[in-house]
């Protein structure tokens, strides 16, 4: 089974934007960029823990500006997912972009994905 995809526009080395954090309508959004996988899930698990743990937001995340995913970032999210479910909290999916989009449909998710006029786009509040 295919788990993971690289976006076309990723032509030089290896680039990965750290997990951001910022705060929206009472939901906390955390924002990827770059390439996720193996070498970065444990961020992702750390930036999900803290997030979980600082209250009672429900959880969104941003995959606009994602170039690679695989199938150990898509573990994470679920796991942050019965997390949130456990709390009776929520969690979604935003602006996957077109790699993100594949991998989360070949993985049978893509109803986690929110539509794209739920939140804005804009960073605000941010912290890690």
């Amino acid at each position: 089974m295919f788990t993971s995809a690289r976006s076309p526009e990723l032509s030089e080395g290896r680039r990965t934007l750290p997990p951001l954090v910022s705060h929206d309508r009472g939901r906390a959004v955390i924002w990827l960029g770059g390439e996720h996988d193996i070498a970065t899930v444990a961020l992702l698990r750390d930036t999900l823990a803290g997030v979980i743990s600082d209250g009672s937001a429900d959880v969104v995340v941003d995959l606009q500006r994602v170039t690679f995913i695989d199938a150990a970032v898509i573990g994470a999210m679920l796991d942050g997912r019965e997390a949130l479910v456990r709390q009776s909290r929520r969690f979604s999916l935003r602006s996957p972009s077109t790699c993100a989009m594949h991998v989360l449909t070949l993985c049978g998710l893509s109803g986690l994905v929110e539509s794209a006029s739920s939140l804005p786009h804009e960073r605000t509040s941010e912290k890690r």
